[in-house]
């Protein structure tokens, strides 16, 4: 498989994680770590199928559902990303 459609797998499981995480009740941490990293991996395969020149728009398709995705939890519920950061800057 290629990076382009790897991309939008792990862009896939990331929003999957978050809408899960609405749909539990309360806040779930590992959820939403796991789907923050997902979107992050979405991101990177989409930087290598842009570097590799691969063809297609899945690549940019990705990418441009990787920020919709950010922005949209953040717009939404803004306390989450703060959440993430805290916990990640607590395993530290």
């Amino acid at each position: 498989m290629t990076y382009s459609k790897w991309s939008i797998i792990a862009i896939l499981f990331g929003l999957l994680s978050f809408g899960l995480n609405w749909i539990v009740v309360g806040y779930y941490e590992p959820i939403v770590l796991i789907g923050a990293l997902f979107l992050l991996i979405g991101a990177l395969f989409s930087f290598i199928a842009i570097s590799r020149k691969e063809k297609g728009r899945i690549k940019y398709i990705s990418l441009t559902f990787f920020f919709i995705i950010l922005f949209l939890v953040t717009w939404y519920e803004p306390f989450q990303f703060i959440r993430i950061l805290t916990w990640l800057k607590n395993i530290t």
